[in-house]
């Protein structure tokens, strides 16, 4: 019984002994897998940090080619507000609403010719047209709205953008330095607005001066705060005054403009609210009143007996 015993022992610590060491060495090669993976994605996010803070880019060349002609309201410039940079959006755009186009237009042709009773070809086809082009404008209104949420999203960033500024240029940064700082920062994790920024540091990089580097990225953004931080570094270079104070006193203008159309928007929420509550509720007050009475006096009436002649 005890040799029984002692095998038994001596197995069990064998085991132990093997697991141990199996699991000592599956968690050394998990923990070298993952500082691999981590190492190379690291180096991953590097390159492509220094790919969009580099002119070799193929986007920001192409975005330099549509700047050039100057048209703000062009389809490429329309197309980078909306976040596509590419040379091929255009084409894929245009592709897309060509074949958006098309299929409306077939599909409402088949449904009026097949399904529709009494609705002769050339009216069919006219109705199908007309619809092909409402649908045509819609993809452009597609594409605007697109921009106009990457518009509202930039907003909200741009108090973040502003104190990291703040802190940057507080730390002994140059402007220069700390707008490409920043924009290091945000390529991770806002891809869109970090692009922007990085388009930002290759225009000073390439001499250009910092209020029309901002000018233009108040164009792409279509921003009014970018804009108003371009004249404010304008007369600030031009009068000599202090960058950090003027980055401070515009960081807390836009706050205090934040909190006024916060408080705006609150004040207009009543008045907004008062037709659905008019349309929703007025007409279910008004049965709640009026079906007892209705009742009431169908009651009346019903048990009312003619009067004798």
């Amino acid at each position: 019984m005890s040799d029984t015993l002692i095998l038994a022992s001596v197995f069990v610590a064998v085991l132990l002994v093997a697991f141990t060491t199996i699991s000592i060495i599956a968690n050394r090669r998990e923990m070298k897998r993952n500082i691999d993976e981590l190492g190379a994605d690291r180096i991953r996010r590097n390159v492509d940090e220094e790919l969009a803070l580099s002119s070799d880019n193929d986007d920001i060349r192409h975005y330099y080619e549509v700047q050039a002609k100057g048209d703000p309201n062009s389809l490429a410039m329309r197309l980078i507000r909306a976040g596509y940079f590419s040379r091929e959006a255009i084409r894929v755009f245009v592709l897309i609403r060509v074949l958006v186009t098309i299929l409306v237009f077939v599909a409402v042709w088949f449904a009026l010719v097949n399904v529709g009773s009494g609705v002769s070809g050339p009216l069919a086809l006219l109705l199908a047209a007309a619809v092909a082009g409402i649908s045509f404008i819609l993809v452009n209104a597609v594409l605007d709205n697109m921009g106009k949420s990457n518009q509202i999203r930039y907003r909200r960033l741009f108090p973040d953008f502003m104190d990291l500024l703040i802190v940057c240029v507080d730390s002994g940064m140059s402007i220069e330095a700390a707008i490409d700082r920043v924009a290091r920062e945000f390529l991770p994790t806002r891809p869109g607005f970090g692009r922007h920024l990085s388009i930002i540091s290759l225009e000073i990089r390439a001499g250009r001066p910092l209020h029309e580097a901002l000018n233009n990225f108040s164009q792409r953004l279509n921003l009014e705060e970018a804009r108003t931080l371009a004249v404010l570094f304008r007369q600030s270079q031009e009068l000599g005054t202090s960058v950090v104070k003027t980055l401070r006193v515009f960081s807390a203008e836009m706050r205090q403009m934040r909190l006024i159309k916060a408080e705006e928007k609150a004040n207009a929420l009543p008045v907004k609210m008062l037709f659905p509550m008019a349309l929703f509720l007025f007409p279910v007050n008004l049965v709640i009143v009026l079906v007892p009475v209705m009742i009431a006096l169908l009651k009346m009436f019903t048990t009312m007996s003619p009067g004798g002649g």
